[in-house]
């Protein structure tokens, strides 16, 4: 369903952002668990950096309002941290890793259907923007259409 405050979503997609976030959590934990604080302070460097980053994103898409294509900017939004994922080091991959994973949790938690890397910072400014995932919202819009269906029978 999308409301004022961006893209909501069903049972099934939260359900699977909850399973992605945790796999995703799970896996930059466990190469964390057991180093050395350098590392750990490294990625939670990169963590806050892309918090940063998408907050000044998010400003920039608040204020052009629905001028932009949602699906464009979907997957413009998520362009920087694919390449920090891909083009860094450990510190890096890790925390981008923890990073998309924590955004997915607090997305299936607030039923967030919009761009995943927007999350935190729709939690900071209070609201959601209407980009898309690319991943996530074809689901979304096929479980809300079920979900209409069923209700109109």
């Amino acid at each position: 369903m999308d409301d004022a405050q961006g893209i909501k979503t069903g049972p099934l997609g939260r359900g699977l952002r909850f399973l992605a976030g945790i796999a995703l959590v799970f896996e930059g934990s466990r190469h964390l668990l057991g180093t050395n604080a350098v590392l750990i302070l490294a990625t939670s460097a990169v963590v806050l950096g892309e918090v940063a980053f998408y907050a000044v994103v998010h400003l920039i898409v608040s204020r052009s309002s629905r001028a932009l294509n949602p699906w464009i900017s979907g997957m413009l939004a998520v362009v920087p941290m694919v390449t920090v994922f891909l083009m860094s080091d450990a510190p890096g991959r890790l925390g981008t890793l923890l990073f998309v994973g924590i955004s997915l949790l607090i997305a299936a938690a607030r039923a967030d259907g919009g761009c995943e890397v927007m999350t935190v910072p729709a939690i900071l400014f209070g609201k959601r923007t209407h980009l898309v995932c690319v991943t996530f919202s074809p689901i979304d819009w096929l479980e809300n259409k079920v979900a209409r269906n069923r209700s109109a029978t």
